[in-house]
């Protein structure tokens, strides 16, 4: 199983979460999230993960928007060799956003495997990252590629770059690109249009489906692995666009591995707007 694949890239993306994942832009800056007076917005969304068709896991995802705030939290988690290695993650992070700015405050990982255990804590400032908690502490390999100073500046958690991307009314969420640091490795993901075709078992509904190019900025080791990811045009995120919400909902998330091709598919999603009660539901 690929560690950075369905860690990092494919919680970032989505989510980001990023995948994975959340990098996950010239490209539509950042700015483009929602704004302070955005209307108030809950969105508790479940996924299943695959890896060659099988079962892997689960990927549940909750955000809360409004108020010039926003709170995120993501409940990974993933079970392989028929149950010998187990893994769960849990994140949360949360922010401000300040007319055309988001603003990442903290965010947190905490993890588990069968393996290990372990915490990733990062506090934001006015120009980035002033604060960084890592355990357990290990000793880097001798090939990782430098991490300085500048590499904390302008960038946000795998959580917020979510956000970045799946909150707004541009009539598309491909052409964008976000720079985010998950506590060991700074990259870049980029979203390009790709196509459009139908959802899934809905086929009078069309979804957006873009190319994610994963650029490795500095923290990470130079491997064949991260070098054929960095590479490869296989990466997509799939798109629905909710109105109602301004929200460009992730379908589906393929991504690329060692082991073969991992996804990330909806299952489910509850979408309310406080004011409005629930505006979308899928089971």
């Amino acid at each position: 199983m690929c560690h950075v694949s369905l860690r990092r890239v494919v919680a970032c993306a989505l989510g980001l979460g990023t995948l994975t994942l959340a990098a996950l832009l010239p490209l539509s800056p950042l700015t483009a999230a929602p704004t302070a007076g955005a209307s108030p917005l809950r969105v508790d969304a479940s996924y299943k993960i695959t890896l060659n068709g099988f079962d892997l896991g689960t990927f549940h995802y909750k955000s809360d928007v409004g108020s010039g705030q926003y709170r995120l939290e993501t409940d990974v988690e993933i079970s392989a060799l028929l149950g010998i290695f187990k893994w769960k993650g849990v994140t949360h992070t949360s922010g401000t956003l300040e007319a055309k700015a988001l603003k990442p405050a903290d965010f947190r990982f905490d993890y588990e495997s069968s393996v290990r255990s372990g915490t990733v804590a990062m506090g934001f400032g006015s120009e980035g990252i002033d604060s960084l908690t890592v355990l357990p502490a290990t000793i880097e390999a001798g090939d990782i590629v430098p991490l300085t100073r500048d590499h904390l500046k302008g960038v946000v958690d795998p959580l917020s770059a979510i956000l970045a991307i799946t909150h707004t009314d541009a009539p598309t969420p491909c052409g964008r690109k976000v720079s985010i640091f998950d506590g060991k490795q700074r990259f870049d993901l980029a979203l390009r249009f790709a196509r459009q075709e139908p959802v899934a078992g809905i086929p009078s509904e069309m979804q957006t489906v873009c190319r994610v190019k994963y650029t490795p900025i500095a923290g990470y080791r130079p491997t064949q692995e991260t070098r054929e990811l960095a590479t490869s045009n296989e990466i997509e995120i799939a798109f629905r666009m909710v109105p109602a919400a301004k929200l460009m909902l992730p379908q589906s998330v393929a991504v690329p591995t060692a082991a073969g091709h991992a996804r990330i598919d909806l299952e489910r999603v509850n979408i309310q707007l406080p004011e409005r009660g629930q505006v979308a539901f899928a089971d």
